[in-house]
């Protein structure tokens, strides 16, 4: 017996959800975070702000303040531990989630946040870190970084807006027709299981952790990576992450500008039916 068809629909993250209009099986249909949420039908009797995920996602935003604070104090090694504990708790929550039934939209945001919240602090520390150099490129360097924290945070807001949008399950609701070009659907391919979706992920977290402790422990070598990278395969590893990371900035403008057009072509047809 064949699985119940239903209209194909793939979430982009962040409540970013691309519908092509076609029917296939039930497999290839994927929920977003909210619809695992809603769809859960026997909830935890805990508060949501006290669900087991949730906590995780407090502890991760304390320890990626913890680790900044640790970045300011010159304690590179101790920052940057305290960082990758933060997001080895992000492989978890999820999972959690699942397991005790305790997804929650509460729950979707709080994650977003602390992904954000840790890779902005370290983003942050590696600039603080970039101005004590003498080096020319430094002032090319930092504004690259500082555009992809406004990127990150920008592509974020879209996203919750885009789930706001009253009267609008998201914004692709009055763009039908289009569908996410095939390079994006490359990189989110079975949940990034895919080559390009490995680079991106990989870029998105390794580029920030690379470029602080390249920054604050090049000379001192007090951090664990240089026990086990020499400088040039650090150096290696770190442009190999940018690469990742502009693969990001793709996705990232691409999801963005789709929101922006979309708001823009909803205010036209709202204002041509006003004319009426």
């Amino acid at each position: 017996m064949s699985s119940p068809v239903r209209k194909y629909r793939r979430d982009y993250g962040e409540g970013h959800v691309i519908e092509d209009g076609s029917d296939r099986e039930t497999s290839d249909y994927v929920n977003t975070p909210q619809e695992d949420a809603d769809n859960t039908t026997s909830k935890s009797s805990w508060p949501i702000i006290l669900y087991a995920p949730n906590l995780m996602g407090y502890l991760r935003i304390v320890l990626s303040v913890y680790g900044f604070v640790s970045a300011i104090h010159q304690q590179a090694s101790l920052a940057l531990n305290t960082w990758i504990a933060a997001s080895l708790l992000d492989l978890f929550d999820g999972i959690a989630a699942r397991r005790l039934n305790q997804c929650s939209k509460f729950g979707v945001l709080l994650d977003i946040l602390a992904d954000n919240i840790l890779r902005t602090v370290v983003w942050i520390s590696a600039i603080v870190e970039s101005l004590k150099d003498n080096d020319e490129r430094v002032t090319a360097k930092v504004c690259c970084w500082t555009a992809v924290l406004c990127l990150e945070w920008t592509t974020m807001v879209c996203s919750q807006c885009n789930q706001a949008n009253s009267g609008f399950e998201h914004w692709k609701d009055f763009q039908k027709g289009r569908k996410a070009p095939f390079w994006i659907e490359a990189v989110f391919k079975n949940n990034f299981r895919s080559i390009p979706g490995t680079i991106a992920l990989f870029g998105l977290f390794v580029a920030p952790f690379g470029s602080y402790v390249w920054a604050a422990d090049r000379l001192t070598k007090t951090t664990w990576p240089w026990k086990v990278l020499s400088e040039d395969a650090a150096l290696l590893l770190i442009r190999s992450a940018y690469v990742g990371r502009l693969l990001c900035v793709l996705v990232e403008c691409w999801l963005c500008l789709e929101y922006i057009s979309g708001l823009i072509h909803h205010d036209v047809l709202e204002s041509k039916k006003k004319k009426r």
